[in-house]
């Protein structure tokens, strides 16, 4: 019998395609990930991946054992599940997934709402950076998607569009764009720049999308792993970002928010719940108050965007 955690641990090789990466995510050493690989692999009596260079790929045939282990990973996270709701006697219990900005700036307000309206749930919100579906661990996902792609839905989820998260710039406030009421993407060229959130494949393809489009080529003075020491390196004068209007809706920085134009950059917002909650009325509920929040940001034009936000 296959292992079902060194299963789980090739997933998520096959989605981030690193080692490193996966180790990171998942709380190992790099080392332990190599070593479940390498036992998982005599277990199947083929190899999972190849290096090249100094990268790993995974082979063709890890992608498709990966794929095939996706119900049988799902059903056991629902089991444990099941046994810890039994063991601690939980009446209710709905696990949320989301990207940052969304938690930061809608899950407090939407969890107060829900433990109001459903006293006996017990809710969980982690913060996702893996694939949709990749674990099956939770009940609802809101994540974020390129505007410009067909998008697709993971196997046992249905999707439901929240909303259009428009990009604005960030500057620090005595810089020479901060009096205006929209700024040209074409105009940031000459800029020295902030990557606000690097591990973020998605956002940082948007903005490389967009510049692109604008003939633009972003010059990087820093580089920060999360919003917060990205918008802190902005408004210390570094350089200029471009960030979702949400990362702006919960920032605390003495910073400038400015719509851009021509393009503008976006990401499309999406809610995925799993099929075995479908019916749950916490679920059902929570996607109504995510849509709600979707219908306000999709809502905002440039000129609705004040200079300070």
């Amino acid at each position: 019998m296959l292992d079902l955690n060194r299963l789980r641990i090739l997933r998520a090789v096959v989605a981030s395609r690193s080692v490193s990466e996966t180790a990171r995510r998942l709380g190992y050493r790099p080392s332990t990930v190599s070593q479940h690989l390498h036992t998982l692999e005599k277990e199947v009596g083929f190899p999972l991946i190849e290096r090249v260079g100094r990268g790993i790929v995974p082979t063709a045939a890890a992608v498709e054992l990966a794929a095939a282990s996706s119900d049988v990973l799902n059903a056991m996270a629902q089991l444990n599940a099941t046994a810890r709701d039994l063991r601690e006697g939980s009446v209710a219990r709905l696990v949320i997934g989301s990207f940052a900005s969304a938690a930061y700036a809608w899950m407090p307000s939407i969890t107060r709402t829900l433990r109001s309206e459903f006293p006996g749930l017990t809710l969980e919100l982690t913060i996702v950076d893996m694939p949709a579906g990749a674990d099956g661990t939770v009940d609802l996902e809101v994540r974020s998607e390129f505007p410009y792609e067909t998008p697709r839905t993971p196997a046992g989820y249905r999707r439901k569009i929240i909303g259009v998260d428009d990009y604005l710039v960030a500057l620090p406030p005595d810089h020479e764009l901060a009096h205006r009421d929209t700024i040209y993407m074409a105009e940031l060229g000459n800029q020295d720049w902030v990557e606000y959130d690097f591990r973020d494949d998605i956002s940082s393809d948007i903005i490389k999308h967009a510049c692109g489009a604008a003939g633009i080529s972003p010059r990087h003075v820093a580089r920060a792993e999360d919003h917060v020491t990205g918008l802190a390196f902005v408004a210390a004068g570094i350089g200029i970002a471009v960030v979702p209007a949400l990362v702006a809706s919960w920032s605390g920085f003495d910073v400038t928010y400015v719509p851009l134009l021509n393009p503008t950059p976006q990401r499309r917002v999406v809610a995925l719940l799993k099929d075995t909650v479908r019916t749950n009325p916490a679920a059902r509920r929570t996607v109504d108050l995510l849509s709600e929040y979707g219908t306000r940001i999709s809502g905002l034009r440039p000129r609705e965007f004040p200079i300070r936000w």
